[in-house]
């Protein structure tokens, strides 16, 4: 999964896998976090919702704690779809802190980690929360797009694996982010409360 955010202004301006999720790198960006319990899989969106974005996209691969969160989560998910053959991927992930600024403090963190990232390029992309930012990286010939915002006490990361960093495939990132927002709210409340 790949993600990187920064301060509100320069999201503003560029808006971001990245998933403090910051997606971006969370695949390749291991944290020292250990994360509490799995949030319920009703936080993550369905393979249907995301199959109308990447058809290609045909199965759940796995699923259970986001290893990769940063900071001390109150609890996570992660969901890996994938396809039947081949090395395409898409991550989500939902990381619920105890508090708004444990959140801030982790997204932070995740976004300074996906700009240290060798070959890291800054995406921009529109605001879908109180911060947004995304970018890609290439390594060993497998791109990376990730995106990832900061939502009160969520962060939420949406990461593409093996896909091209096309306008196209961007502009698809942002939606399934915008959804996968949108049913991590429903799921533990408008605060992150659960």
């Amino acid at each position: 999964m790949l993600i990187a955010r920064l301060g509100v202004r320069s999201l503003t301006v560029l808006s971001i896998a990245a998933v403090g999720v910051l997606s971006l790198a969370c695949e390749a960006l291991a944290s020292s976090a250990t994360p509490g319990p799995t949030l319920p899989r009703n936080v993550i969106v369905s393979l249907t919702a995301v199959s109308r974005l990447f058809p290609d996209i045909t199965r759940e691969a796995s699923t259970g704690r986001n290893l990769t969160a940063t900071g001390d989560p109150k609890a996570t998910r992660m969901v890996i779809y994938g396809v039947d053959a081949g090395s395409k991927k898409v991550t989500l992930t939902v990381d619920q802190y105890r508090s708004a600024r444990d959140a801030s403090s982790a997204y932070q963190h995740a976004v300074q980690k996906s700009q240290s990232v060798p070959g890291f390029k800054l995406i921009p992309v529109a605001n879908l929360g109180q911060q947004t930012f995304a970018g890609s990286v290439t390594n060993d010939a497998e791109t990376h797009i990730g995106l990832g915002l900061l939502e009160d006490k969520l962060i939420v990361g949406a990461t593409l694996a093996g896909y091209d960093a096309t306008s196209d495939n961007t502009a698809k990132l942002v939606a399934l982010a915008r959804m996968q927002a949108v049913a991590a709210k429903k799921a533990v409340g408008p605060s992150g409360r659960r």
